[in-house]
């Protein structure tokens, strides 16, 4: 028999992304401060969370991706672990959501699923 392996989530974001899963019990937490170099600092926390085998998720604050593109497109066709971007409360940065996650979807796993 398989055995499931337990992976654990990451999250890099602003305060108010981060906040809602820290009191969801989320530990591994990544927050870029107001006014921080921003691309600096999520391009060190992804590399260090892509370098933890214990991580499976990764969930990042959407606004966030411009910077890392080319660290995540080393990761495309692995796996593990996941990288989702979430809008913040903001809202989302793309005018036709669905399209953008069934784009997304179609792009990680290689087909397409309607939802």
């Amino acid at each position: 028999m398989r055995r499931i392996r337990k992976y654990d989530v990451a999250i890099i974001g602003d305060e108010n992304l981060i906040i809602g899963f820290r009191l969801a019990g989320v530990k591994k937490v990544y927050e870029i401060p107001k006014g921080s170099d921003e691309c600096k600092l999520v391009r060190k926390y992804l590399k260090e969370v892509l370098e933890d085998p214990k991580i499976g998720v990764i969930i990042m604050h959407e606004k966030f991706s411009k910077h890392v593109e080319d660290i995540v497109s080393e990761y495309k066709g692995k796996n593990i672990p996941i990288i989702l971007y979430v809008p913040g409360i903001e809202g989302p940065t793309h005018p036709d959501v669905k399209e953008y996650y069934k784009q997304y979807v179609k792009k990680v796993i290689g087909f397409a699923v309607e939802f």
